[in-house]
């Protein structure tokens, strides 16, 4: 590679990296999610500006505009994949408190598995009934198709709405607390969901040996990373904690992290399956999950790997959805807010709360966030979703995110 273009695609990553956290600044600085920056400066980006453009021969690949060059083809995909790996990494290492949550459970899962089941239903009834234009047309399994939107439906941000109960003082309520653990278990069964879709398109059929044995390969894996984390990866901490190279413990983590993301990739499953699980199994380790290595942790994926992920979402943006899916995407979206606040509202009275907590318990499940984004993406990367569809997902993604503050705004009176 001649060093002109080396340099340009550097200055041209800075640029982006820089510019991501401006835009993800001036968003918070509106008391909205930083994601949603990073997000827009992809679509400026690409379907706006054209400076970074998509292939059409591999609509996943984002290629650099450089002048009769393609030597840059892949570089922003292989950073938003490893961006995806630290983001699920992130959220099973800091975000899932597995003590807490094994307390919590009792009245957190009844209403995420319902909050989860009428939006999974919902989105899969709703995009099979499209399923001629949607999945057809491009010669797509309209079941696999289905179930994956109502799998990218049936996923609570967890950042979105602890940050607005945070902000309304409403987190420490029973109420609150719940909320939090019930969007944990939803990213979890999401997750798992996911896999088995994905062992499932990787065999390219569908069947009960074939669903059996994806079944069986996630619990294989888990069972490894248990074994690894509980018994072995104690041991390797404090092995690193003695070595006298600068961030051997880091580097230690990283390389384990890439090495178990590979592992579910070689079992037919998709990669963050491998990062969220090793991620939690961490989580629990004392010497690990020390304030300072959680800050390294963050730095690593929040400062350079992450944003990558978000930027790539936009760049695959398409503004044709508004033609061609807008209806299903106004459908769907009006779909997954009537159910999510029915399911919650369910959910929250049988684990018997208020009628007033129940409705904002089902309020504040509604923001589709990092762990939609997530399965879009994957879903758009096996041939599953076509741009159609994932575009339609994430502008939902990017509504019910602006949405849900201000309609919790509503519902909580603030003290």
């Amino acid at each position: 590679m001649e060093n002109w273009i080396a340099g340009f695609i550097i200055l041209e990553l800075g640029l982006l990296l820089v510019l991501a956290k401006i835009f993800g600044e001036a968003f918070e600085r509106i008391r909205l999610p930083s994601i949603l920056g990073e997000i827009s400066l992809g679509v400026i980006a690409g379907p706006v500006l054209g400076i970074i453009i998509i292939s059409q021969s591999a609509p996943i690949l984002t290629i650099f505009a450089v002048p009769q060059h393609n030597e840059a083809v892949t570089v922003v995909e292989i950073l938003a994949e490893i961006g995806a790996i630290f983001l699920l990494f992130s959220i099973g290492f800091e975000k899932v408190d597995i003590e807490r949550l094994t307390i919590s459970v009792r009245r957190a899962l009844p209403v995420a598995i319902i909050g989860a089941a009428f939006p999974f239903s919902a989105g899969c009834m709703v995009a099979y009934t499209f399923s001629s234009e949607l999945f057809l047309k491009f010669s797509i399994d309209p079941v696999m198709g289905s179930l994956l939107v109502g799998t990218a439906l049936a996923s609570t941000s967890i950042g979105v709405s602890a940050r607005t109960l945070i902000d309304l003082k409403y987190i420490s309520t029973l109420a609150g607390a719940t909320v939090l653990f019930a969007t944990v278990l939803d990213n979890v069964l999401s997750l798992g969901t996911l896999a088995i879709i994905t062992g499932i398109v990787q065999t390219g059929s569908v069947s009960y040996e074939n669903l059996f044995r994806v079944i069986g390969e996630i619990a294989l894996f888990g069972l490894i990373i248990f074994i690894v984390g509980k018994f072995i990866f104690p041991f390797v901490a404090k092995f690193a904690d003695k070595m006298i190279v600068d961030e051997a413990i880091i580097a230690i983590v990283t390389g384990s992290l890439f090495a178990f993301a590979y592992l579910t990739n070689v079992l037919g499953l998709h990669m963050i399956i491998g990062a969220f699980l090793f991620g939690l199994c961490l989580s629990v380790i004392p010497r690990l999950k020390t304030d300072a290595i959680v800050h390294k942790v963050r730095g690593i994926s929040y400062g350079f790997f992450v944003p990558f992920f978000f930027i790539n979402v936009g760049l695959l943006f398409d503004f044709g959805v508004i033609d061609e899916a807008g209806k299903f995407a106004v459908i769907l979206l009006t779909a997954l807010i009537v159910s999510q606040i029915a399911s919650g509202f369910i959910g929250g009275v049988v684990s018997k709360f208020k009628l007033r907590d129940a409705f904002i318990i089902g309020v504040a499940l509604i923001p589709r966030s990092e762990m939609a984004l997530i399965v879009t993406t994957v879903g758009l990367g096996l041939g599953v979703l076509t741009t159609q569809v994932f575009s339609a997902l994430v502008l939902i993604a990017v509504v019910t995110t602006i949405i849900t503050p201000l309609m919790l705004r509503l519902v909580i009176k603030k003290e």
